[in-house]
């Protein structure tokens, strides 16, 4: 009777330890259900419209697409100011040889533009592009043309920048402007300007200006 009862329990232990040896380590962590500590979702909200009616860059960029082929006035500071002379400068150029090359083929140089962020370090990818902005005449061009270079409705005021200016743009949002230049989450297309940091100066009273002394 012993020796049955001996044998049973080596057969049983013997089942225990092979379903052991197949059932691989117990994890160390508890079955309990852990709830990991993730950091809170940044807000997204979208900064209302201006007191003044211009919009803010951030609400540019995500809400663009609902304001395209509409007059928009967009206020922020110039992050980037398009210049000729250090687009098309190699190393082995001099500033001579810039001057020479832009005025000889001034259709070396792209059309002014420049770039607006709601802080004055915003990169390219927080910021948008304002094109088709006025400039100066060429010097063939004031030989050429005389007195038409001094004609507002063709040669608008030129509007003093500098990086940093906190500004107010009005133009058209385009995906394309009219001379080329193009971007698919939108830009504007520049109509006239307000530089609250150079003095408030404006295009409306530059414009007001020149008609005085035209009168």
């Amino acid at each position: 009777m012993m020796k049955r009862a001996l044998l049973i329990a080596a057969i049983g232990c013997l089942a225990s330890c092979e379903k052991d040896q197949f059932k691989g380590a117990e994890a160390e962590v508890g079955r309990e259900k852990i709830k990991p500590d993730l950091p809170a979702v940044p807000a997204f909200d979208i900064p209302p419209v201006n007191a003044d009616g211009s919009h803010s860059v951030k609400e540019m960029r995500v809400k663009g697409r609902k304001l395209l082929d509409q007059e928009v006035q967009v206020k922020g500071y110039v992050t980037w100011i398009y210049d000729c002379a250090a687009a098309i400068r190699t190393p082995e150029m001099t500033d001579e040889d810039v001057k020479k090359i832009i005025t000889e083929d001034p259709t070396r140089c792209s059309r002014p533009k420049f770039t607006i962020g709601d802080t004055a370090d915003a990169g390219e990818d927080r910021s948008v592009k304002v094109v088709e902005v006025p400039r100066f005449p060429t010097e063939q061009e004031k030989k050429v043309l005389k007195d038409e270079v001094k004609d507002p409705t063709i040669w608008r005021p030129v509007p003093p920048l500098k990086v940093g200016d906190e500004v107010i743009v009005t133009g058209d949002w385009k995906q394309r402007a009219p001379h080329g230049d193009a971007d698919m989450d939108g830009l504007l297309v520049y109509k006239k300007l307000t530089n609250v940091t150079q003095n408030g100066w404006s295009t409306d009273a530059a414009l007001a200006e020149l008609e005085k002394k035209g009168k």
